[in-house]
Parts: structure tokens; sequence; C-alpha cells
């Protein structure tokens, strides 16, 4: 798995400022597998805004080179937050009733934003599996954002934010803002495609911010005969 942190940090890393059971984890990629992302931005592209909600001028599909990406980066943390849902793992690991889906990248692309653009309140595939976002570029500092002079009287200032919009029943919705600036490029967020997130415009520069992002969904399930769920 290429990403700049051990197995055992991982809990704690996804705990930090977001509760204890946020359903994302918060990840560092390594050289080598942000140096393969870059490639993949370079290469080919077609254009992606039809099938997407963002309010932004140009997103390109890319492709996931020999499946590489997936089984170097996604695989593990596909397995790390599918099984951190007990019902999931009681029902694969104990009760056996249900069989470990197999998953696969559905949807791989680059969003190019500007200034004054902007992506609203979304989920992703339906709500169908994983998706995540890599911060590959950020022009910009949230400390300088938020202190614009329209928002430095704002009791909460946006600007350049990533938000997720967590549901928690009739208390209402929960926004978690993360602030952005250049030291988080290679930050990935890994998350289950339900979870509604947004993006705030960000102010002052002629320079794109650059993030890839993809759907992790569903394929063939293999289903366990009777006499494996017996085993």
């Amino acid at each position: 798995m290429l990403l700049s942190i051990k197995e055992s940090e991982i809990e704690q890393i996804v705990k930090m400022n977001q509760g204890e059971n946020p359903p994302w984890l918060d990840l560092r990629l390594t050289k080598e597998a942000m140096d393969y992302l870059w490639d993949d931005i370079n290469g080919k592209q077609l254009d992606a805004r039809k099938t997407l909600a963002g309010n932004i001028s140009k997103s390109m599909f890319i492709q996931d080179k020999d499946n590489w990406f997936y089984e170097n980066v996604l695989k593990e943390c596909i397995e790390y937050l599918y099984y951190k849902d007990w019902i999931n793992y009681y029902n694969v690991h104990v009760a056996k009733s249900v069989p470990p889906p197999i998953f696969k990248l559905e949807m791989f692309w680059v969003n190019y934003q500007k200034q004054h653009e902007f992506n609203p309140p979304h989920d992703h595939n339906g709500g169908v599996g994983f998706s995540f976002v890599v911060f590959m570029k950020i022009p910009t500092h949230w400390k300088e954002q938020h202190a614009l002079p329209w928002l430095k009287d704002v009791k909460e200032p946006m600007a350049s934010d990533f938000q997720f919009l967590l549901g928690h029943g009739n208390a209402g919705m929960q926004c978690i803002s993360i602030p952005l600036s250049s030291e988080d490029e290679g930050r990935m967020l890994f998350f289950p495609a339900w979870l509604v997130h947004q993006v705030f415009p960000f102010y002052g520069t002629e320079e794109e911010r650059i993030t890839v992002s993809g759907n992790i969904t569903y394929k063939d399930v293999i289903y366990y005969s009777s006499q494996d769920q017996q085993q």
C-alpha cells in the first residue's frame, strides 16, 4: 500500500479532529503514488463534466493503467473501511451469510478548479461503494482565504474549504470542514460514496486547484456454497 503511514496509525489518523468514529480515511500518499497520478494526468484525457456535479470548467477522465492505483493504494483502503462496519465484519467473518463483495474502480478523473468555481453538495455513484479525492495542487492557503475582506468578520468562513455533510437523524446535519493549503498536496480522503460533500470556491489567483477523484463500485460477487458456509 503506497501510503506514507503505518497500518497501526490509521485509526489514530481518522479520529483526529473528526470524532471517535468518522466514516472516512484521511491519509498521505507516497511520492511514488503521487508521481503515478501526475503521469496519469499528463496522459490522454476525455471531458468528464457531463457526468459530474462540479460547477467547474475543466474535468477530465483519466486511466488507471494496469489497475496500478487500485491494487497499490485503493484496495487496502476499501478493505479497512469496509470491515470497520461491524455488520459487514459479522456477516462475512462470523455468520458467513454474506460473501465479501468484489470491487472495481469504476470512474477516475481529474478536476481543474479555477477561482470562483465550486462543487455543490453531492454524493458519488448513487451512494454505492466508495469514493476518494487526492489533493494534487493547492494554490491557496486557507488562512488567507478565510481572512479575505468580506469574510474577516464572518462567524464561519468557508472559502477554499472541502466539507463533509454528515447526517445525524433528528439531530440534523453536521458540517465538517477541512481547510486546505499547499501542505495538503498528497493528502487523500477516502470515504463511502453515500457521504455528501462539497467544495467551496477560492479567490485571488489565476492558478488552478488540481484534484484527482474516483468511484469504486461492486464487481461480480462470488457466492459461497452451502458447504463453504458450514466451514
